[in-house]
């Protein structure tokens, strides 16, 4: 069968025969239709298929019609609009109300498992989403998006090897359940508090995600005989921070001496007191470059996982380096382009646009740690450039860059990832049913 159509309903039957079945009868795409009986009972899942219009799709109906764009997919691609059309006009306003709803769905057995692609949207791009369900799963028996396999197999499973896809600005994306689950608990933690934070730690019960731990990452700071607990900071975001705000105040003294030169041609001998106003924008600019390349360097570390080995053999002696031997012995350049790939499973990153701005930034970071008095001049002239703010604020980037590889190759790191750069999402740690009831006991004082 080419094509299995599983409804829930009864009446559905006829509509699928008037509306598909007796208009392709010289078609040579084969159409069967399943009638699920309701299930008394399903187990609660975080993400599931509402749909009662399922479409399962089969490997030969997408390799041999959809990918050939044969006249029998193309008539039967009619006959389903005409079908979408039907089914929205009534599910529309239900789906405006409740987001999750959905009506129709595409099915497909990967491997071992069951892709889901739910039509939680309004009909009108009903058949853009069912083409490009087709198009994902084609890629996929071709293995053009190795990346998308690889989620499949490493999404957290909630039971039947279920993977569920949503459909956003025009593209399938899979749905990672604990990344869903965390999202609530991450919100409710950041709520009221800095966005200079750690995330926190997040724990949940691999035999039902419904339990879950949320530890926040606390630590005590001594000096001078005192002893301060409080919320971890993520140096990163320290970091960039003060990169930020120091460029925010070299902004407006650009923007209020520098720019208005360009207009009118004045100022090549500023007075005594505009001299004042250039120095205090140098100490503003200097300290933004240097703590934007800190935060990069911040960054490249957390990024390393602690049992992390990287072996280089040369002329027959192999060396083994782990996390702080990386962290000592590599240039954060070497790091971004050696150590960070080989983590986050990324290919030449040299060619990225950012790369060649961040050589040019590490450059001038090292000419001001490591000042030369001949090359002074030229480099005080270079600070005054009106590109200097793009070339600084090239490190959010960078790190948003590799940021979208943890986030689809290293969801363990989200946990070290900064606020505000793109991924705030966290992933939790998993513990069993057994660990969670002890550790539980053991929070609450319960003893047995």
């Amino acid at each position: 069968m080419d094509i299995e159509i599983i409804i829930e309903k009864t009446g559905l039957k006829l509509l699928i025969e008037k509306y598909l079945i007796e208009k392709l009868l010289d078609n040579s795409i084969k159409i069967g239709i399943t009638i699920l009986e309701k299930e008394s009972k399903k187990k609660t899942q975080l993400v599931s298929d509402s749909s009662f219009f399922k479409i399962q799709v089969s490997q030969s109906f997408v390799m041999e019609h959809y990918a050939c764009q044969t006249e029998d997919y193309k008539n039967l691609l009619k006959e389903f609009q005409n079908i979408f059309q039907l089914i929205s006009k009534n599910t529309d306003e239900i789906i405006k109300q409740m987001q999750s709803f959905s009506s129709i769905s595409v099915l497909y057995k990967f491997k071992d498992f069951i892709l889901h692609f739910p039509f939680n949207f309004l009909g009108e791009n009903y058949i853009l989403a069912f083409e490009n369900a087709l198009k994902l799963i084609f890629l996929l028996n071709r293995n053009l998006i190795p990346n998308i396999e690889k989620q499949i197999i490493k999404t957290f499973d909630e039971g039947n090897k279920q993977r569920f896809f949503s459909f956003k600005k025009n593209d399938w994306k899979i749905i990672d359940p604990l990344i869903l689950i965390t999202k609530d608990l991450n919100d409710k933690y950041r709520d009221d508090k800095d966005s200079r934070i750690k995330k926190p730690h997040i724990v949940v019960n691999e035999d039902n995600i419904f339990k879950y731990f949320v530890f926040e990452t606390n630590w005590v700071l001594v000096f001078d005989g005192l002893e301060t607990m409080m919320a971890q900071p993520n140096d990163v975001s320290i970091y960039s921070n003060i990169a930020e705000k120091n460029l925010q105040g070299a902004e407006t003294f650009y923007k209020d001496i520098i720019l208005p030169r360009h207009k009118n041609y004045h100022g090549s001998f500023p007075s005594e007191a505009e001299q004042k106003e250039y120095f205090d924008y140098f100490e503003l600019i200097i300290q933004a470059i240097i703590f934007s390349y800190t935060a990069l360097e911040a960054f490249a570390n957390i990024c390393i996982p602690i049992n992390y080995k990287y072996t280089v053999d040369k002329n027959d002696v192999k060396t083994i380096y782990g996390k702080q031997a990386i962290e000592r012995n590599f240039s954060l350049r070497d790091k971004f382009k050696i150590i960070l790939p080989q983590i986050l499973d990324i290919q030449d990153v040299t060619i990225s646009k950012w790369w060649s701005t961040f050589i040019e930034l590490e450059t001038l970071r090292d000419e001001i740690i490591h000042s030369k008095p001949s090359k002074s001049e030229n480099r005080y002239s270079s600070l005054l450039e009106k590109r200097i703010f793009k070339l600084i604020r090239n490190h959010r980037l960078v790190i948003e860059f590799y940021g979208n590889f943890i986030f689809q190759n290293k969801k363990k790191l989200l946990e070290e990832y900064p606020y505000n750069m793109g991924f705030d999402e966290v992933y939790p740690g998993i513990m069993t049913e057994k660990n969670y009831d002890e550790t539980y006991r053991e929070m609450h004082n319960i003893k047995i």
